[in-house]
């Protein structure tokens, strides 16, 4: 059996380095987790058509790959400007059309318009690949966490919001992004078993309520 595959993206625009520091460590629990590959995306610097563009690196498999790879994508990053999460999206369809992505995990505060990116979302779903969306810090427009919901819905996924100015995001983002990753490795069955994770359990209620409305449908 091949290994899961994930990919682990950052699209922030506001210069959230206490974020960025997290995924550094919380990969290495993703890894730990089972046999996985990793890619990850994220967006580099500003060029000259102002412009930033989005990087994805390799598959990866080992944690320590990862930390040295991340390192060299956050001295390349100026955050605090435009991101196109949907280029994440384009990208995570092309992966998915080589090999299953079982799937796609953003980490990210705003969502601008996009027209493809539900004509994207149901190609994903179609490819068997679910998003999980994690919005971080507050959006004075209610659009982005629309958006970011539906994504999650129209995928069979996951949205959840997390401010760090009123929880301890850095304590319940790792046990998020494990409980994913043990999704991508085990599908619900092994959400199911983790009766010791509140987050493997809440992951599970929204990924069976999807699939509920989706049957009904």
């Amino acid at each position: 059996m091949n290994d899961a595959r994930v990919i682990l993206a950052l699209a922030a625009e506001a210069d959230d380095k206490f974020i960025w520091d997290r995924l550094k460590n919380i990969q290495t629990e993703m890894f730990a987790a089972g046999p996985v590959q990793i890619k990850f995306a994220y967006f580099g610097r500003e060029g000259a058509a102002q412009v930033r563009p989005c990087i994805t690196t390799r598959w990866i498999t080992d944690a320590d790959d990862m930390g040295e790879i991340m390192d060299r994508g956050r001295a390349a990053c100026v955050c605090g400007c435009f991101v196109n999460v949907g280029d994440i999206l384009d990208q995570a369809l092309r992966e998915a059309q080589q090999a299953p992505v079982q799937a796609v995990v953003i980490v990210g505060d705003h969502f601008r318009t996009d027209d493809h990116a539900v004509t994207t979302a149901k190609r994903l779903r179609a490819a068997g690949t679910r998003l999980f969306l994690f919005q971080h810090d507050h959006d004075p427009s209610s659009y982005s966490e629309q958006t970011f919901q539906t994504l999650a819905e129209l995928t069979g996924g996951a949205y959840f919001q997390l401010n760090p100015h009123i929880e301890r995001v850095a304590e319940r983002l790792p046990s998020m992004l494990e409980a994913v990753t043990h999704y991508a490795i085990g599908g619900t069955d092994a959400l199911a078993q983790a009766q010791d994770n509140d987050s493997a359990l809440l992951l599970l209620d929204q990924i069976l309520e999807r699939q509920q409305i989706s049957q009904k449908e």
